[in-house]
This record gives C-alpha cells, structure tokens and sequence, in this order.
C-alpha cells in the first residue's frame, strides 16, 4: 500500500461520514419544519434520484477528464452546497421557498455524490498492487460500514444537544478534510482523450455489464436477483417485520440496524485478515458468500425471537462481506482500468433500478401476503443466483482460484 491509496482511503472515510451524517441532519430537520414524515422521507428519494441522473453523465466525464480531479470537484461541490443549504436554514425566508431551495439543493448533492463512488472505487486498482487489492477493498468496505453506523448513530445525538446548524457545520468540515485528502492523491495513469459518440460512451458499461467475457453476465445476473432480494432491509420492511414476527417495539428496529451494520463491519474485518488467502479464491468467495446469506435469510424468516434473530443479522455481515469484496476485487482484476469508471457508473445505475423494483415487490408482498414472505422470497432468490453461479461457472470452465488474470476485458 502506498500513500496515495491511504489518502484516497481517509478520503473515502470522511466523505461518507460527512454524508451519513448530512442526511440524517437534513430528514430531520425537514421533519421538525413540516412535521410530515412524508416530507421527510422525500430526502433520500431525491438524494437517490439525483444520484441516477449522474449516472449516465459521469462515463462522458471520465472520457476527458482524470478520476482524481472528478473526485475532488465533485466533493467541493457538495462542500458548497451543505453549505448553502446551511444558510438557507439560518436565514428567515418564506417555508414553502425554503423547502423548495432545500430539495433542489439535495437533489443537486445526491447528482454530485454520483461522480464520487465510482471515482473512488476505480482509483483503488490504479494505487495498489495486484496482490493487494482484496485487502484495499476490504479496508474500505470496513471502514466504509463503521464511519456509516456512526453517522446514522450519532446524527440524532448530535442535533437533539447541539442543534441541527452543528451538525451540518461538522459535515462541512468532514467534507473539507475529505477533499483535502483526495487533493493528496497521486496516480501515475495518463488521461488520452478520445473522440467517440456521447451514446457510445455512455453505454460502453452496459457493454461490459452483461459481456460474456469473464462471466460479467453472471455477476450481473447474480446483482439483479440480490438486489431483488436485499429489499428486506428497507427500513419499512424491517420495522413491520420486527413488530408483527419479532412482537417487539420500534426500538430493536434500532438494534437490527445496527446489527447489520455490525456483522458488515465484523466481516470486514476478517476479510482484512484473510485477504491473500480470498484473492485466490475470488469465485469461491462470491459463490460461498450468496449461499450461506440465503441459508442465514431463512432461518430469519421461520425465527421468531428477536435475540437470536439480531445474532443471525451479526453472522449474515461476514457473508454479504465475503460476497461484495470478492465480487469488486475479481471485477478490478478482469476489467481494464480506463473501462472500470464506465462500468462502475452502469453498475450504479442498475442498482437504482433494481432498488426501485425491489422497494415496489417488497412492499406488496408485505402488504397482501405478509411480511415474513418477503425473508422466503429473498431466501428464494439468493439461493437461485447461488445455483445459477455454480453451473455457469463451472459451464465456462473457470477456475475458482485466480492468480493473475491476464485476459482483461478489450
């Protein structure tokens, strides 16, 4: 590891601490001005929203411009904008011109967010050596898991003792350090402008999403049904289940939350420990991953106590690790650096959607048949796309163990 990826490390740290916390600092400071949770709620959708739109704007970025210079304009610009939204809520102006300038100005954040994780995530191969980006993914997912449980942790202490202004000024001072950081990042790749069609660029990753080559139809295949499936930790989901299964109060919805949040960052951890080990057995570690959260998702679903229903959630964090680290380290292998931005930013676009759908399945499994259905449905779905992994792997003739992968994507 060298300092340019420790630098784009704390980046990455700071930067979604300052999020976590803005987020939560602005659903409830929305919700003590208009007292809807309606409104409230509005928030993230907008965030995500603006998020999407990004998503197909950021591969024409990239075809002229450096990933690091993308990164540290799209942090200042949220810099500016928190801070904008910040004088907005000091200053007395009419409530609906208010919520209107807020919620343009989120919907502005979450479009610039949308530049920074697929920055982030394909700078990552360009500043560690091969052998080491399984551990390099590792420490940024686990970092990633902890600085977010503490920014939706003590962002409702923060307001409620020292007002919902502080916490915005803490999330503009994170961002600065954030930036600061990714001021400090050197990479040694040359940036060659190509003149190619706009359409061209933006669906060269969606090219790759579902190219044969390397299975990357398989990886995709295997997101859409988990992202099906991960619908069960929408936070609605999780509350009704935890009421009308678990006969508990709203408070251990808290406590699953953070459970989640535990057992990813636990996982994290341990992958940290074992990642030279993993880097050889990346097939091995998606496939092992998906299955043993099925396994875990349904005794989930036949529990009804909620002690051993928080230890299960605790034990699912290493497996959903040991899945995503492996997945994103085989990814930066077989994909070539100048392709990995565009293919990061489809990938991000497909989660929206696949979200959306899943919000909407969801929801009306849980509505009109029930909500311990949606853990059988999940069970379901993460158990096909294990299945399904296993013979189209085994299908290509890929071995489960990569050293060197040498044929990158063209």
């Amino acid at each position: 590891m060298n300092k340019s990826f420790y630098y784009l490390w704390v980046s990455i740290s700071f930067g979604k601490l300052a999020l976590s916390l803005y987020t939560m600092t602005i659903t409830l400071t929305i919700f003590s001005i208009t007292h809807s949770a309606t409104l409230a709620s509005v928030v993230m959708f907008i965030h995500v929203i603006g998020k999407l739109l990004s998503s197909f704007v950021f591969p024409l970025a990239t075809e002229n411009t450096p990933l690091k210079k993308i990164l540290s304009m799209s942090l200042l610009t949220q810099l500016l904008i928190i801070a904008s939204i910040l004088g907005i809520l000091i200053t007395e102006i009419n409530q609906v011109v208010q919520l209107s300038l807020i919620f343009s100005l989120i919907g502005l954040a979450g479009f610039m967010d949308g530049f920074a994780s697929p920055s982030r995530m394909s700078l990552i191969p360009e500043l560690v050596q091969d052998s080491k980006t399984g551990k390099a993914n590792s420490l940024v997912s686990t970092t990633d898991q902890t600085f977010a449980l503490l920014g939706w942790s003590l962002g409702p202490i923060a307001v409620n003792y020292y007002g919902a202004n502080w916490a915005l000024i803490v999330s503009i001072g994170l961002l600065a350090l954030s930036l600061f950081s990714s001021l400090q990042i050197k990479t040694t790749k040359i940036k060659e402008a190509k003149k190619r069609p706009k359409w061209e660029v933006i669906k060269a990753g969606w090219f790759i999403l579902f190219s044969k080559k390397n299975h990357m139809r398989t990886i995709t295949t295997m997101d859409i049904l988990e992202g099906i499936a991960s619908g069960i930790w929408i936070g609605g989901i999780t509350l009704v289940f935890v009421n009308e299964v678990l006969k508990k109060g709203e408070q251990w919805w808290g406590f699953i939350n953070s459970s989640y949040y535990a057992g990813s960052i636990l996982g994290g951890i341990l992958i940290t420990l074992f990642s030279i080990k993993l880097q050889k057995h990346l097939i091995k570690g998606i496939i092992t991953g998906s299955f043993m959260v099925s396994i875990l998702v349904l005794f989930y679903a036949i529990n009804s106590t909620a002690w051993v229903a928080l230890a299960l959630v605790v034990l699912m964090g290493p497996f959903y690790q040991l899945r995503d680290i492996s997945q994103q380290t085989y990814i930066q292998k077989v994909i070539l650096d100048n392709t990995l931005s565009k293919l990061y930013a489809a990938k991000d676009n497909l989660y929206y959607l696949i979200f959306a759908l899943s919000v909407f399945i969801t929801g009306v499994i849980s509505d009109y048949v029930g909500v311990v259905y949606v853990y059988y449905l999940a069970f379901f779905l993460y158990l096909t796309s294990t299945i399904f992994a296993v013979f189209t792997f085994r299908k290509g003739n890929q071995s489960s163990q990569i050293v060197n992968v040498g044929n990158k994507y063209q």
